[in-house]
């Protein structure tokens, strides 16, 4: 059960009732100010690319590929194998077929030879006997095959856009904006990104031009990976993906027209956006590489037949639910280890602060990311999940990514004496953990967050609402307004907005009650009409709210199409609801700090205005309200909670008016005896997990409970 409600910061805490006036707050909110930043930002193109040869070794890279095409030499580009890698291997290898060139690729096996240009590979690059080998989305990192490449007689080129760690690879040119001596402006490029500004470049050049065919190609594959591999979307990286969009209405690339196609056919109406990229085709793309090697992806791009892009694009739909399904079982499994009572302490959910760690030795390498980042969302916590190492048996393997402002990079680096390597950035990264010391590595990322985190602080799961809005503009007119700042993503985040004082008419559970849908009116509209809002993954809060209650909600802003009449869609991301008055419901942080601190419980109830025994102490009723209702809702699984939301939905449930303050006693006294295993994380955030207990179990026992008695 995950029953929280998040701190909101406010942009802006003005009410709008005007979309214009909130246009101009979306752009400030943003950071955009003068006029020129504005015209950037808003121009259906986007801004002007910078200039390639702002980059590093850019005027070595493009002479050393002249000198190659010039010379008829044998050019190998080597990739990776998710969608950043495959999109930026085929931008490449387009653009040397379109001259003619002699030119292979390779994109490694994720089990059988890892990420990057490793030894593991270097007999298969070798056997292609290269004069020239381009790295695409990788090669930062991989110090000595790039050295033993270049003792071989082999000019060597770095593109990428990962972390540099110690040392720049001895190549013959590196083009990577995060190298330390960079002078190239905009440092977030993803691999893609960088391969684009290669053939940017050649067209600059103009040595080997650039067809306008291969460049609008180059756009829409550099666009679909930025999307793909989680930068942020603000600045050149906006840019591309503004000008993939106008491309991709009419593909030019035969594989892209063929998936869009396909897809959108499948989805009826959906319009080409960041959403459909992310959730429809990037999966597809990424999961030849997850499961299998990244064959079935280059031939969709690089495939000018569409019938035979079109039998990519089905294969790679069937791997994609082959990869579903392998996904669900690693991720029950781990879920389920990760939840399992049996779990040591020191690893408990209720008992730790940092990272989530998993590990199994069979899960398959492929969906360790995606499952890692499920874990995330579910618990609300960073999370890495681990397997056997594929190429040393004596490693485990993992993949993280991060929840909220956590920096997983960082804190990888700060541990690095128990890693053998890792990769990656802020949200997203790989760890190699020595299979023996795996348990001292996740002591020594414990207790890195513990030192470098505020025990209250809870802003990774804040709420930013960039506005206020009235309910009177929640229509279409206004979505137009908020759809100008498309595309969102990180950098640009869609914007979330809060509308106040609406009342419950309707409720209904959705999907077996895994989700619910409201309805609301505005007490100010005189017509009566109605707010109809989704809350995907909210389904507990039909046991919260009845008709008649008055909340405030968090939503964003979506459309919704059905039978050709297109209307608002509101997507909820928070709800408060109105509470019962009195300290002990509208502070109930001070009245837990004042009694953790140690005051007497006659000194909080005058605070409180109310007798020990009535808003303070738990009644034998309020015990087994409280335990039968919590065990119920919580189905054996660990359970994240605020302790005023669980009242209430005790309350109302159980029709025996709970505190907040008693909740959080009962659930001491639960602890004390056996019955539940408690995690305080805040002051009124707990995580809680209800034990396997055989026969009767007396309270009395608990010291808590007999505090508690003393002063009843």
């Amino acid at each position: 059960m995950l029953l929280t409600s998040r701190k909101r910061h406010y942009v802006n805490e003005e009410v709008f009732s005007d979309a214009d006036a909130l246009f101009e707050v979306l752009l400030k909110s943003r950071g955009i100010n003068t006029p020129k930043e504005r015209e950037d930002f808003l121009q259906d193109q986007g801004a002007s690319l910078y200039d390639p040869f702002l980059f590093n070794d850019m005027t070595k890279a493009v002479d050393l590929i002249c000198e190659a095409m010039e010379g008829h030499h044998k050019i190998l580009v080597y990739g990776d194998y998710d969608c950043d890698g495959v999109t930026a291997t085929s931008i490449l290898v387009r653009y040397f077929r379109s001259h003619n060139c002699d030119v292979s690729y390779i994109v490694p096996n994720r089990e059988e030879h890892g990420y990057g240009l490793t030894g593991n590979i270097l007999d298969e690059v070798l056997e292609k006997k290269p004069e020239l080998l381009i790295t695409v989305d990788c090669g930062i990192t991989n110090i000595d095959t790039v050295s033993e490449l270049r003792k071989q007689g082999i000019k060597v080129i770095v593109t990428d856009h990962h972390n540099v760690q110690d040392e720049l690879p001895d190549a013959d040119a590196v083009i990577c904006a995060k190298r330390k001596d960079s002078t190239y402006p905009f440092a977030d490029l993803c691999g893609a990104g960088v391969a684009l500004k290669v053939i940017q470049a050649m067209g600059v050049d103009r040595r080997f031009p650039v067809s306008k065919s291969i460049w609008c190609q180059t756009i829409e594959l550099a666009g679909i990976a930025t999307i793909a591999d989680l930068v942020s979307i603000v600045d050149e990286n906006r840019t591309i993906v503004k000008k993939a969009f106008i491309s991709m209405r009419n593909p030019v690339n035969p594989g892209i027209k063929v998936m869009n196609n396909l897809l959108l056919e499948q989805a009826g109406s959906r319009k080409l956006d960041e959403t459909f990229i992310s959730f429809s085709f990037v999966p597809r793309v990424n999961a030849a590489g997850r499961l299998y090697d990244s064959s079935s992806a280059l031939n969709l791009f690089l495939e000018d037949d569409e019938d035979k892009a079109y039998e990519a694009a089905v294969s790679l739909g069937q791997q994609n639910d082959e990869r579903k399904k392998v996904e669900a079982q690693v991720y029950e499994e781990a879920t389920r280890q990760i939840d399992d009572e049996r779990r040591p302490d020191e690893w408990s959910l209720a008992r730790t602060k940092g990272p989530i760690v998993a590990y199994a030795p069979g899960w398959h390498q492929g969906v360790l990311g995606i499952v890692a980042g499920r874990i995330a969302t579910h618990f609300r916590r960073t999370a890495i999940v681990f397997t056997d190492d594929s190429i040393d048996s004596a490693n485990v393997k993992g993949s993280g990514r991060a929840y909220g402002d956590y920096d997983l990079f960082e804190a990888l680096g700060r541990v690095s004496e128990h890693i053998v390597n890792y990769g990656g950035h802020k949200k997203a990264a790989g760890v190699t953990v020595k299979r023996d010391h795996i348990g001292e590595f996740m002591k020594a990322l414990e207790e890195d967050t513990v030192k470098n985190s505020n025990p209250d602080d809870d802003s990774d799961d804040e709420l930013e609402i960039t506005a206020v809005l009235a309910p009177n503009i929640l229509d279409l007119d206004t979505y137009e307004v908020v759809s100008r700042f498309k595309p969102y993503g990180i950098g640009n985040k869609k914007p979330v907005f809060e509308t106040r004082g609406l009342v419950v008419s309707g409720i209904y559970d959705m999907t077996e009650g895994a989700h619910i849908r409201l309805e609301l009116t505005d007490p100010s509209d005189s017509q009566g009409g109605t707010i109809s809002v989704v809350g995907f993954g909210m389904g507990i809060y039909t046991k919260l709210l009845k008709p008649g209650d008055t909340i405030d909600i968090a939503y964003t802003m979506n459309e919704y199409t059905y039978r050709g009449k297109t209307s608002l869609s509101l997507y909820l991301e928070d709800i408060k609801i109105a509470g019962s008055k009195g300290f002990l419901w509208e502070k109930p942080d001070i009245a837990e700090d004042l009694y953790r601190n140690g005051m007497d419980l006659n000194q909080i109830g005058k605070l409180a205005k109310t007798e020990p025994s009535i808003g303070l102490i738990p009644s034998e009723v309020t015990y087994l309200a409280c335990y039968q209702i919590l065990k119920n809702e919580c189905k054996g699984e660990t359970s994240y909670a605020d302790t005023p939301l669980l009242a209430k939905m005790i309350s109302l449930k159980s029709g025996v008016e709970v505190t907040p303050f008693q909740v959080a006693r009962c659930l001491e006294v639960f602890s004390e005896a056996h019955l539940v295993k408690l995690g305080v994380l805040s002051s009124v955030r707990v995580c809680f997990r209800f034990l396997k207990v055989e026969g009767k179990t007396d309270l009395k026992q608990s010291a808590v409970y007999m505090r508690l008695l003393e002063h009843g």
